[in-house]
């Protein structure tokens, strides 16, 4: 059988577009340049400043400490890869062609909410690889950390198709290690879509950990391959972990095939402040009772295209099945190849949609 995948056609020159207007913007191509546009944040104290860093196609490898941001004064934050120009005026909307490597030192890229600001961060269109975090005071993420549990920031958080990859954190013994991203804000928006969260480890939670009180909005996520290493029968390991006061609504995901020792499970859905409501997922081992179920949880192979590409293959139960209506929030207009995010009868469950040209019984 011969498949062809209808890929990275959108890496032709696209119009570039922040999610600001934005007063500050850089465009950088080398890690140093990255560094400098972190540590050069505006500050206006009136939340008249955003920043806009437009990140240049390429590998970005961290330096002692991992990238570092903060955002203190109120100020609004996008970062975002694929930029192809020496303007960043044409971008790719492909997350593996911009790559931040924590050469397995430190964590990656860790944005801080100093003094609770009421900003809007947005990351995407990123890699990230390769991060070794560990802290020994606080919350730590191999990948990207935004923001703290304690205390967390005011604003509003969009983390939009990236790609976590092969990241590493390393518990201090009572805060959050988290092997991919970890994201806290009390913000009236919180939005986790179109990522791809595969061979992340940590000891109790692999791949992402998001906390709000709040409702939290993930859909068409993939995480494969993520390893929770310690999980115990009182406290499992958890592929992905969550707090919240209101609904974690979980759309279109695809848990399957992470590893772990005893006692772990790609989530946990009980608890007091694990409040969920599902629709259309394909979670291969969970625990705990649901709030709400909106459609069906599916509990099936995937039959991903190869087991280094978790793309959907054409024999896929998860071409088209997702939710008939739009995910609370909101659907993106593409996928994590910056393919049309519909291009069937349905969405497909997970980060990729399928668009197979044509499909024969011949070699």
């Amino acid at each position: 059988m011969k498949t062809a995948h209808f890929l990275f056609t959108i890496t032709s020159c696209l119009a570039a577009g922040s999610a600001f207007a934005s007063t500050k913007s850089a465009c950088v191509s080398n890690s140093g340049e990255l560094a400098s546009a972190l540590a050069n944040l505006a500050s206006a104290s009136d939340n008249s400043d955003a920043n806009d860093i437009r990140v240049r196609v390429g590998r970005y490898v961290a330096p002692a400490g991992g990238f570092t941001a903060a955002v203190t004064n109120h100020h609004d934050l996008a970062i975002s890869g694929g930029y192809l120009d020496a303007a960043c005026t044409q971008q790719s909307l492909d997350a593996s062609l911009t790559v931040l490597d924590g050469n397995h030192t430190d964590g990656v890229l860790k944005i801080d909410t100093i003094a609770l600001p009421a900003s809007d961060i947005v990351v995407s269109v990123l890699t990230f690889q390769d991060g070794n975090a560990a802290s020994p005071f606080e919350s730590s993420a191999g990948g990207l950390k935004i923001g703290d549990p304690g205390p967390i920031s005011n604003g509003r958080i969009r983390v939009e198709r990236n790609v976590f990859r092969n990241n590493n954190a390393t518990s201090n013994g009572f805060s959050h290690a988290v092997g991919g991203l970890l994201a806290a804000t009390d913000g009236d928006s919180f939005i986790v879509r179109d990522n791809l969260f595969v061979g992340n480890t940590a000891s109790d939670v692999a791949a992402a950990f998001f906390y709000s009180n709040f409702e939290i909005d993930v859909s068409n996520n993939t995480f494969a391959g993520n390893e929770a290493t310690a999980g115990t029968a009182d406290v499992p390991g958890l592929t992905m972990d969550f707090f919240t006061l209101a609904p974690m609504m979980l759309t279109n995901n695809i848990f399957w095939g992470n590893l772990g020792a005893d006692h772990t499970f790609d989530l946990d859905l009980g608890g007091t402040f694990r409040h969920a409501t599902l629709a259309n997922n394909d979670i291969q081992l969970a625990t705990g009772m649901t709030q709400a179920q909106t459609d069906s949880t599916l509990q099936v192979d995937p039959l991903f295209a190869h087991s280094d590409d978790f793309r959907l293959s054409v024999l896929s139960p998860l071409i088209d099945a997702g939710f008939a209506g739009v995910p609370p929030g909101g659907l993106s207009a593409v996928d994590l190849d910056g393919a049309p995010r519909v291009a069937g009868d349905g969405i497909d469950l997970g980060a990729y949609e399928s668009s197979f040209i044509f499909v024969d019984d011949f070699e």
